[in-house]
């Protein structure tokens, strides 16, 4: 008996060793995550976090961009329809480059000497979180001849060949150029559009649909670049399978098949991968080392398939916001126009009223002209009368006096 439970004990045994081995070695190879690269001394502009494809745009070189790069002046980053790139600015801020999106850096000055950035969106759009400014630091965004100032505020602006929208959900944005006034303050909870061949731009109340862009559009956690105290930058890299698989990061939708970004230690987040056909992975992740992680979505039953929302095709949403957008622009201008309407016809209506008055007034006058008339013939009518008869008299008294001078003469 002992002897068969040794024989099982080190067949247990033997297995478990196995397994360990075997686990050993898929820790030993699985793919580590590149080093994050060390805090530089004086920076103005880094790419802190790649989704999908990104390209910087040097002189003649187009060179994938990576995160930890500096931005030089002249620059251009280029992200493609799909992707997603954020840059950090000099411990001061950030800014998120959505899909289709391209951003000229012009100037770029930032870290031991104060912040001062300029930078031209050609297309697409830009999500800042800028912190407070100092008043001779200043961040400019060129748009179609427009220029944006950044006080310290997070906003949103979106670039295509409609015009630009600008939508501010804290803090103050100063527009100078195509907009009424020549220059403008837009704050928190308001928007400005500028439209080509409309006319200069005007402040309004933010509207529904870009309350929700810039929900969905949030830049995700800064890594500080920029001083002496800040975090370690950690380096965190996700590859799904299948490819394009979907990732989101906090609930904000990054690009598809791989995301690598330089986070804070310490910093963590919540990462759900999802495509159509197979089952959601989530998992919490926390910048503690430089990790490399693949993440194997499982594939759906034919119920859960049936179950889950079928993904927009992206050309459709895209008409879908434009004409969700065309539909609020011209129920904007129906609003204005029925007002302009309701101001012509009260117009029209005031002026109805006074010809109106003008004409019953020229009715009392006249009747009363024709009474005065019809008095007036009256008494014409009677001085005649009278006139007729003072002549009358007058005949009688020549035919007296005829007589009495033929009387006298006899």
């Amino acid at each position: 008996m002992k002897s068969i439970l040794r024989v099982l004990l080190g067949a247990v045994i033997g297995i478990l060793l196995a397994l360990g081995g075997v686990f050993a070695y898929g820790k030993l190879t699985e793919p580590k995550a590149a080093e994050a690269p060390p805090l530089p001394e004086k920076t103005s502009a880094v790419i802190t976090h790649v989704s999908g494809p990104v390209y910087v745009i040097r002189g003649e070189e187009t060179i994938p961009a990576s995160p930890g790069e500096k931005l030089t002046p002249g620059d251009i980053l280029k992200v493609t329809e799909g992707a997603m790139a954020q840059v950090q600015m000099a411990g001061k801020g950030s800014a998120l480059l959505g899909s289709d999106t391209l951003v000229r850096f012009l100037k770029l000055t930032g870290a031991d000497s104060k912040l001062e950035m300029r930078t031209e969106i050609l297309t697409g759009s830009l999500s800042y979180k800028v912190e407070k400014l100092d008043e001779d630091e200043s961040i400019i965004i060129l748009a179609e001849g427009t220029e944006y100032e950044v006080h310290g505020t997070e906003f949103l602006i979106q670039k295509s060949s409609e015009g630009t929208t600008l939508a501010v959900a804290e803090g103050t944005v100063r527009v100078s150029g195509n907009v009424e006034g020549s220059s403008a303050n837009v704050t928190a909870n308001q928007q400005l559009m500028i439209r080509p061949n409309e006319g200069p731009g005007k402040v309004e109340t933010l509207d529904d649909s870009n309350r929700e862009k810039l929900d969905a559009s949030r830049p995700l956690p800064a890594m500080p670049f920029g001083y002496a105290e800040a975090p370690n930058p950690v380096r965190i890299e996700l590859e799904t399978n299948p490819p394009d698989a979907d990732i989101y990061i906090d609930g904000l939708k990054t690009g598809r098949g791989r995301f690598s970004g330089l986070l804070p230690a310490g910093t963590v987040i919540d990462v759900r991968v999802r495509r159509r056909g197979f089952l959601d992975s989530t998992l919490k992740i926390t910048a503690e080392m430089n990790q490399f992680i693949e993440v194997n979505l499982n594939p759906a039953n034919l119920e859960e398939t049936l179950a889950q929302e079928k993904d927009d095709n992206p050309l459709l949403a895209r008409l879908r916001e434009e004409y969700e957008k065309r539909l609020a622009e011209l129920r904007s201008r129906f609003s204005d126009q029925s007002e302009m309407n309701a101001e012509a016809e009260a117009r029209i209506a005031a002026e109805r009223a006074q010809r109106e008055a003008d004409a019953a007034e020229a009715a009392r006058l006249r009747a009363e002209t024709a009474a005065r008339l019809n008095e007036e013939k009256t008494k014409s009518s009677e001085l005649e009368n009278q006139l007729e008869d003072s002549r009358a008299e007058n005949r009688r008294l020549k035919d007296l006096i005829r007589q009495i001078q033929e009387l006298a003469e006899e």
